[in-house]
């Protein structure tokens, strides 16, 4: 195989596996910074849950149909879509977990009442004795695809709330804490949140 070959195959596998992680997690779209281990920019791969694939290099733009390629996504966690969240109960939920990240790393990271969400599972709010925080799923699953990509490379999702304009993005490089963000509102989570 040659090395235009090889790239042409890792990138429809990159696609794809996007693909497949925001039919899995109900993601509205996943963004992937691919670091390339050369030193250069990094890929970049935009991924919304429908339609095409935007792949940049620099200044080079490129459509790809997942549908279409012949290629088989890594493998890609479990989990199971959540949204869409109420702005305020989600709010509440990163803020906790912020917090208890800045006041003691090894205690849990929950609010210490439960947060409600409307049209939520059982056991999937915010709070001591409620199970873990309803967003940790997505989260743990995000970091353990990131995981799975070379280097410095860093992976968003952007899931759907109640506010169009105020869509929550959670962010994750592999060894650094994970970025939540609603809208321009942003939540540094705790290095190792969640567990």
């Amino acid at each position: 195989m040659t090395p235009a070959e090889e790239t042409r195959e890792r990138i429809a596998t990159l696609a794809v596996t996007l693909r497949a992680f925001t039919h899995a997690a109900g993601a509205e779209a996943a963004i992937l910074l691919l670091d390339r281990g050369d030193g250069g920019q990094p890929f970049v791969v935009d991924c919304p849950q429908e339609g095409f694939v935007t792949l940049a290099e620099g200044e080079q733009l490129v459509e790809l149909d997942p549908a279409r390629l012949a290629a088989e996504p890594l493998p890609v966690p479990s989990v199971r879509p959540l949204g869409p969240f109420a702005i305020a109960a989600l709010r509440a939920e990163l803020t906790a977990i912020a917090d208890d990240g800045r006041s003691d790393p090894d205690l849990p990271a929950v609010a210490a009442d439960p947060v409600v969400v409307p049209g939520a599972a059982a056991g999937t709010g915010v709070g001591g004795g409620a199970g873990e925080a309803r967003i940790a799923p997505l989260a743990r699953a995000l970091r353990e695809l990131t995981a799975g990509f070379p280097g410095r490379s860093v992976l968003s999702a952007i899931f759907v709330t109640n506010d169009p304009e105020r869509p929550l993005q959670l962010t994750a490089r592999a060894g650094d804490a994970m970025i939540a963000s609603l809208g321009e509102e942003q939540f540094e989570l705790p290095a190792r949140w969640p567990r």
